[in-house]
């Protein structure tokens, strides 16, 4: 703003500051700036109450123990333990960890992202892989489709639990392989790459005709199919254009010109 209309802004907003010398603005300013250092050093987490946060975070989940206990127990009895071994000045120090049921389940949806971004990273560098899918039921009723997929990371073969998806509607062949293919689709998984699947002898799992395993095997043959055709059309039109570039070329294909050529290559 230039100085004219800032002073201009200064009567008519500010009368009150209008007569105010230089050194108040500068006490302002600087009151501001040591407001801005106050809330920022009250907001900011520092990276050792961030970290235990998280790896106390991952102990609750193990123990598969509600997330309100970080807020209401172990926090509690940390506090206790430092201010009767260490003071209550180190007190302060232990308060700064956020352990509100909030925050734990932030820290634990934060961890599990961060493993299976990990776990698909190295899945499609592996490239093939097995598959091994089971159907469940939860205490409240609910349907549940668990994954497990094997592959050969860094000459090791490793095995890692994938996902585990809620079946909304009947837990039918066709219905699980919808809810696997869709968690295939959102993470780039190619089902040609898949080279087994195995299941247990429920009667979605091992049914005549919808079967799972009978449905995953049919898309994987259509990739495949469909890789094999592409290949096919490419090795058709670079025949197409070697002998299109010479009459005695040419007269090696007396029975197929470009367009039948093209006609056999188009399946």
């Amino acid at each position: 703003m230039i100085p004219s209309k800032l002073k201009q802004h200064l009567y008519s907003s500010r009368p009150s500051c209008a007569n105010k010398d230089k050194q108040y603005f500068k006490r302002c300013l600087e009151q501001n700036k040591k407001q801005k250092e106050f809330m920022k050093s009250v907001v900011t987490v520092s990276e050792k109450a961030l970290e235990a946060s998280y790896h106390v975070a991952k102990l609750i989940a193990r123990q598969k123990k509600p997330h309100t206990v970080g807020e209401t127990l172990i926090k509690p009895a940390c506090m206790e333990i430092i201010r009767l071994m260490l003071g209550p000045n180190e007190v302060k120090e232990v308060n700064k960890v956020s352990l509100s049921a909030d925050t734990v389940k932030r820290r634990i949806h934060d961890m599990s992202s961060d493993i299976l971004g990990t776990l698909i990273k190295k899945l499609l560098s592996a490239e093939k892989f097995a598959l091994q899918i089971d159907e469940t039921t939860d205490i409240k009723n609910k349907a549940q489709l668990k994954a497990i997929v094997r592959f050969v990371d860094e000459d090791f073969i490793k095995e890692h639990y994938l996902f585990c998806k809620e079946v909304l509607e009947r837990t039918t062949g066709e219905e699980i392989f919808r809810v696997t293919d869709d968690f295939f689709k959102i993470c780039n998984i190619q089902w040609s790459n898949c080279l087994a699947v195995c299941t247990d002898g429920a009667a979605a799992m091992m049914g005549r005709k919808k079967e799972t395993s009978l449905l995953m095997g049919k898309e994987r043959k259509a990739k495949r199919i469909e890789r094999n055709l592409k290949k096919l059309k490419d090795n058709g039109a670079r025949v197409k254009n070697h002998s299109s570039q010479a009459k005695c070329n040419a007269r090696s294909f007396p029975r197929l010109n470009g367009t039948e050529l093209l006609m056999l290559t188009s399946a």
